[in-house]
C-alpha cells in the first residue's frame, strides 16, 4: 500500500458566498466538481482578530493569544508605541517543520506570513507571490530561488495597494493579477512534478488583492461604484476567481485521484464598511464629554497659548506640558496616548480595537485594575452600543467583545482589551450618540473591499465521499488534520483534527 499523499490548495481571502454562487452557475467548474464529490463546510477564524491572525493560526495551530500575530501594526507591550511585526515575531512553529522531522517530504509554496525554515525535509517558497509580502522572496533550499526566477521571473503584482487609480491603472492591475494566477499555477505545477511529495501546499493570493481593490467594481451598490469603469473592466473579481479555478484544475489533474485534497478559502470578502477610521475620534469625544466644562475651557486656553510659545522654549517646557496634559486628560487638544484612559489600537479595520491605559501594565496607567477597570469597560461598552449610524438609523456597533473572555485559556496582555464589531450592513459616514454628539467622516483608504470572518473548506479523496461537516471547522484544526491524514501528530496543537477527516485514533509514529 502506498503512503498517503495530501495536496492543500488555498484561495487567500476567497469569499465563500462568491465561490458557492459561481460554482453553482458553472463559472468555477473545478471547484464545483470538488464540492460535488467532497465533504465541505465553513471555517471559523480567530474572533475579533482574524484578519491578521488567520494565516499564523493556520500554520501554527494556535490562537493569536498564543502566536501573538494579529495586525499589520501592533502595540509593543509595556509602551505606547506601535511596531510592524514580521513572521519572526510569531510564536509557534509551522506544522510542516514538525512533519518534516517525522520523516514526511513536504513542499510549501507561498503560505502567507511565514519565514524560510532553517532545516526542511523538502522545499519551501516564501513571498514569491503573496499578498502584502513581509519578506524578500526566498526559498529552501536557497538555490531554488534562482531556478524560479530564471524559469518564471517575478510575480507581476508585487504591491497591491496604490492610491489614485483610474481606468488604465485598474486595467493593468487586473491583467497583472490574471497573469500572476497563471504563473502561480505553473510554478506550483513545476514543483509538484519534482517528486511524489507526502504534503504539497500552495496558496493563490491574487483573490486577496482583487477583493480589496475591485469590490466597488463588482458591487453596483457600493458608493464608489462607477458604471463606466464597470463596463470597461467587467468583473475582475470573477475573472480572477475563474483563473484560480483553472489553475486548481490543472494541479488536481496532476496530483491524481489517489491524493487527498484540501481546498481552503481562508477568509471572505465584502464591502469595506466599518468605523475603525473614526474610533479615535469616538473615544476622544466620549472622554471630553466626561471632563467638566471649566477644565475643558482651561485646556483649550493652555493649548492656544502653547502654540504661540517659541519652539526653543517649548522644548524646555515639554515635561511640564506632559504633566499638565495627564492632569487635565482628554480635554487637552491632541493628547498623546499616555494621558488617555483608553486609546484605539491597530487591528486592521474589520473590528475596532481598544487598549485600556491600565495602572501597572502601561507606563502611565490611568485606570486601576479590578473594580475600576471592570466598571470602565462596562461603561465604555454601553457608550459604544449607544452609537447610531445616522444614514440608516441602525446601531453602529453589533457587540463589544472582551478579549480576555474570548481567549480565556491564554494570556492576553499583549492583545487589545476590547474588540468592537461594527454593523457593516451599510456605509458609515455620520454617527451620533448623546454622549459623543455627531461625528462625520469618510473612509479615504483605497481598499473598497474588506474581509468577512468565515472561510470555506472542501476535502476530497479516495477515502472521502460527498457530504457536509457536522460543525464549522476552526482554522486551528487544519494543521493537526493534515498531520493526521499523513499518519503523524502535532503535539503542540490546541485543537484535535476535524473528526470527519481523521475519525480513527492516531498513533505516534
Amino acid at each position: 500500500m502506498s503512503s498517503p499523499k495530501v495536496l492543500v490548495l488555498a484561495v487567500d481571502a476567497g469569499d465563500p458566498d462568491l465561490i458557492l454562487e459561481w460554482s453553482r452557475d458553472g463559472s468555477l467548474p473545478n471547484l464545483r466538481t470538488l464540492l460535488e464529490r467532497g465533504t465541505w463546510g465553513h471555517t471559523v477564524n480567530p474572533e475579533g482578530l482574524f484578519v491578521g491572525a488567520v494565516w499564523p493560526s493556520f500554520w501554527t495551530g494556535l490562537s493569536p493569544a498564543r502566536h501573538a500575530r494579529y495586525a499589520y501594526r501592533q502595540l509593543q507591550p509595556g509602551s505606547y508605541e506601535f511596531f510592524v511585526p514580521t513572521p519572526h515575531d510569531t510564536r509557534g512553529r509551522p506544522f510542516w517543520e514538525t512533519l518534516s522531522e517525522q520523516g514526511r517530504r513536504v513542499a510549501i509554496v507561498d503560505v502567507p506570513k511565514t519565514m524560510p525554515a532553517t532545516q526542511l525535509n523538502g522545499i519551501q517558497v516564501v513571498d514569491w507571490g503573496t499578498h502584502d509580502p513581509e519578506m524578500d522572496f526566498a526559498t529552501v533550499p536557497a538555490s531554488l530561488a534562482a531556478e524560479i526566477a530564471t524559469r518564471f521571473g517575478p510575480h507581476p503584482v508585487r504591491g497591491c495597494d496604490a492610491k489614485g487609480r483610474e481606468a488604465p491603472e485598474f486595467t493593468a492591475l487586473r491583467d497583472g493579477l490574471l497573469q500572476g494566477v497563471a504563473l502561480k499555477a505553473r510554478v506550483a505545477g513545476h514543483l509538484l512534478a519534482q517528486e511524489p511529495w507526502d504534503l504539497f501546499v500552495s496558496v493563490f493570493a491574487e483573490s486577496h488583492c482583487a477583493g480589496h481593490q475591485f469590490w466597488h467594481v463588482h458591487d453596483p451598490t457600493h458608493p464608489r461604484h462607477n458604471p463606466e469603469l464597470a463596463r470597461a473592466l467587467g468583473d475582475p473579481i470573477r475573472d480572477v476567481y475563474a483563473a484560480i479555478d483553472a489553475g486548481i484544475g490543472s494541479l488536481l489533474a496532476q496530483a491524481g485521484d489517489e491524493t487527498t485534497v484540501l481546498l481552503l478559502a481562508s477568509h471572505g470578502m465584502g464591502p469595506h464598511y466599518d468605523a475603525s477610521y473614526l474610533l479615535d475620534r469616538i473615544l476622544a469625544a466620549r472622554e471630553r464629554a466626561e471632563v467638566p466644562t471649566r477644565t475643558r475651557t482651561t485646556a483649550r486656553v493652555l493649548e492656544w497659548g502653547w502654540e504661540r510659545v517659541p519652539l526653543r522654549i517649548r522644548q524646555l517646557l515639554r515635561p511640564l506640558r506632559t504633566r499638565t496634559k495627564r492632569h487635565l486628560g482628554e480635554a487637552v487638544v491632541e493628547p498623546d496616548r499616555t494621558s488617555k484612559r483608553c486609546f484605539g489600537a491597530p487591528n486592521n479595520d474589520v473590528y475596532g480595537a481598544i487598549r485600556v491605559n491600565l495602572v501597572g501594565r502601561e507606563p502611565h496607567g490611568r485606570v486601576r485594575p479590578g473594580e475600576e477597570y471592570e466598571r470602565f469597560c462596562a461603561e465604555l461598552e454601553q457608550d459604544l452600543l449607544a452609537l447610531v449610524n445616522m444614514d440608516t438609523g441602525r446601531p453602529l456597533v453589533k457587540q463589544v467583545l472582551r478579549t480576555a473572555e474570548v481567549y480565556r485559556d491564554a494570556p492576553v496582555g499583549h492583545l487589545p482589551d476590547l474588540m468592537v464589531e461594527w454593523n457593516r450592513e451599510a456605509p458609515i459616514f455620520t454617527i451620533h450618540s448623546p454622549k459623543t454628539g455627531t461625528i462625520r467622516g469618510e473612509y479615504r483608504g483605497n481598499r473598497s473591499g474588506d474581509h468577512k470572518p468565515r472561510g470555506l473548506l472542501i476535502a476530497a479523496g479516495p477515502a472521502l465521499g460527498p457530504g457536509r461537516f457536522a460543525d464549522p471547522v476552526d482554522v486551528r484544526q487544519l494543521a493537526p488534520t493534515i498531520a493526521a491524514l499523513l499518519g503523524a501528530t502535532l503535539p503542540d496543537a490546541e485543537l484535535p483534527p476535524v473528526p470527519e477527516l481523521a475519525p480513527a485514533p492516531l498513533t505516534v509514529p
